[in-house]
């Protein structure tokens, strides 16, 4: 039976034993001040990775408790409450404290499963972490595929590349992996099914202009080495790019107009308008179904991308239904930099460390 704290549950079948809990903690603990803005992006790579593990028969359930303005102490007693095998966290740098609290609260008998781009970048550092003492599998890149074989049979998870865990005797990290096993690490975007929309919290959405809109994801990885970014070619030897055929975008598009009325759409991912050969494949495809007389839609990109592109593409995107570019405009500073002074007529700039950059949207 449904209980009011299920409502929170998004996609799961509660007439069944629950097999995975999947948990996007929230930025800060909303029982000590309540959530005040009233949008957030859907976390549409834990969409992916529910979606295919139900799609493989397993019965699953995602928590945004972000978009929901949850507590910690709610959020922990919501699935413990549902006792689900397992629970999986996305760790990221704004959220990795939360969820590690979460975590720490959660049943004995809940196992955890954690990925996310801090698990990735300090994998060593989050096995050590006692608040994450009962992680059986820390799953480094694209999950779908290795979620599933944890879910089937976690003690097969020295097969799995990029799955650790602490050895049980020695407190030592493990790391699974083997000759026949690099199909898991970067499942084609064309192959796996669209994400089930019943699993996130809010999306679609009605926009503020009166439009039914969704988010999107048209490309994984990225060919460039950003020193600040996660998703930097240099830190994902193991992910390769993939850029999804234009007639599976549209697929999912017009699916999503007929199923919830969808008529905007927002491509989420950096690689949309970030590989030029992609764009002019994508927008003959665009053209060819009339994309542009049924949906508008935005995209991320790349200024140097976009800067060379001749006007007939940039007229060729809004005819297609761009409406809203979002660019990243990157900063490099080198911070104090203390002047050495050998006399007054002679000095010259000392070394400093570089800054991080800092990296924000500008709207064109």
């Amino acid at each position: 039976m449904e209980t009011p704290a299920d409502r929170a549950i998004a996609g799961a079948d509660f007439a069944q034993p629950l097999d995975a809990l999947f948990v996007n903690a929230p930025l800060r603990d909303y029982s000590l001040r309540p959530r005040t803005n009233d949008f957030t992006l859907p976390v549409l790579g834990m969409g992916y990775i529910a979606t295919y593990a139900a799609s493989q028969g397993f019965n699953v359930g995602l928590i945004d408790a972000e978009a929901l303005g949850l507590g910690v102490d709610q959020t922990i007693r919501i699935i413990n409450d549902r006792s689900p095998r397992w629970a999986g966290f996305n760790l990221l740098a704004p959220t990795y404290d939360i969820s590690a609290q979460i975590a720490a609260g959660l049943d004995p008998g809940i196992q955890v499963m954690a990925g996310g781009h801090q698990a990735k970048a300090m994998p060593h550092d989050v096995l050590a972490d006692p608040r994450f003492a009962r992680v059986e599998a820390l799953v480094l890149g694209e999950g779908e595929t290795r979620v599933v074989e944890l879910l089937k049979d976690w003690h097969n998870r020295s097969g799995l590349p990029g799955v650790m865990w602490l050895d049980p005797a020695t407190k030592t990290p493990q790391t699974g992996g083997g000759a026949a096993s690099s199909r898991y690490l970067a499942p084609g975007v064309d192959e796996l099914p669209f994400v089930d929309r019943r699993f996130l919290a809010d999306d679609p959405y009605e926009a503020s202009d009166g439009r039914c809109e969704a988010n999107m994801v048209g490309a994984r990885g990225c060919p460039y080495d950003c020193s600040f970014c996660g998703a930097a070619v240099s830190a994902n030897p193991d992910i390769t790019i993939r850029t999804r055929d234009p007639e599976n975008i549209i697929t999912e598009m017009d699916e999503l107009h007929v199923c919830y009325g969808v008529t905007a759409f927002r491509f989420v991912d950096d690689l949309f308008l970030g590989y030029e050969r992609f764009i002019r494949k994508c927008m003959a495809a665009f053209s060819a179904h009339g994309v542009g007389s049924r949906y508008v839609w935005d995209a991320t990109g790349r200024i140097n991308i976009l800067h060379r592109a001749d006007d007939g593409l940039l007229d060729e995107l809004a005819a297609n239904g761009l409406r809203e570019v979002a660019l990243g405009i990157e900063s490099g500073s080198d911070g104090r930099c203390p002047i050495q002074r050998d006399d007054v007529s002679n000095c010259r700039p000392g070394k400093s460390r570089r800054a991080p950059s800092r990296s924000g949207f500008a709207r064109s």
